[in-house]
């Protein structure tokens, strides 16, 4: 009886191992005091372990799971997203990835995007963390609005982390630096 329990209880950890492993992108908000001055920081989940991240002052948050999306205040030309797509082995950001990568950043715009140029494409312009990343930006025109996109990859372990940002022309500059930014302070990812 007791050699069944146990046999249960492994197959229960091995079943679930994986799903606990996957970094919940769900937020939860919390503050902190840093040298008198009191800040939010959100707290994920990754398995057993906490992933922490302090979003630019006054931005506002929905969604989760694998997507979280995050809104400037007083911006409605623009919008941020951190997602996060299972790999299925671990990459890096050799030249076949991270042609594949900027094709993916182009396609993923809307239908009517017209006018469609790739600014920069870069390799390490941040680390977050000791990891890698490879970041495109495009201008691209939509319904007769000038639009910047930019997307910063992260590649962890089995999966891979996308930091989206697209905003009117003439606010993303701005924009961008606080976002980028922010990336400075994520914590065990």
């Amino acid at each position: 009886m007791v050699f069944a329990v146990r046999r249960l209880a492994v197959a229960l950890c091995l079943c679930a191992g994986p799903a606990l492993a996957d970094l919940e992108l769900t937020p939860e908000p919390t503050n902190y005091n840093l040298d008198g001055a009191r800040l939010q920081q959100w707290v994920f989940h990754d398995g057993n372990q906490r992933v922490t991240y302090a979003p630019p002052r006054g931005w506002r948050y929905s969604g989760g799971g694998d997507r979280l999306l995050l809104s400037p205040p007083s911006r409605a030309d623009a919008e941020a997203a951190i997602s996060r797509i299972k790999l299925p082995e671990p990459q890096t950001f050799d030249e076949p990835t991270m042609k594949r990568l900027c094709g993916q950043v182009v396609a993923s715009l809307p239908p009517s995007a017209t006018n469609v140029v790739v600014l920069s494409q870069e390799k390490n312009p941040l680390l977050i963390e000791r990891k890698e990343t490879f970041l495109v930006v495009i201008n691209y025109d939509c319904l007769n609005l000038p639009y910047t996109r930019s997307v910063l990859f992260l590649n962890r372990k089995n999966d891979q982390l996308r930091f989206q940002l697209t905003a009117s022309r003439a606010s993303f500059t701005r924009l961008q630096k606080e976002f980028f930014s922010s990336h400075f302070s994520w914590q065990n990812l």
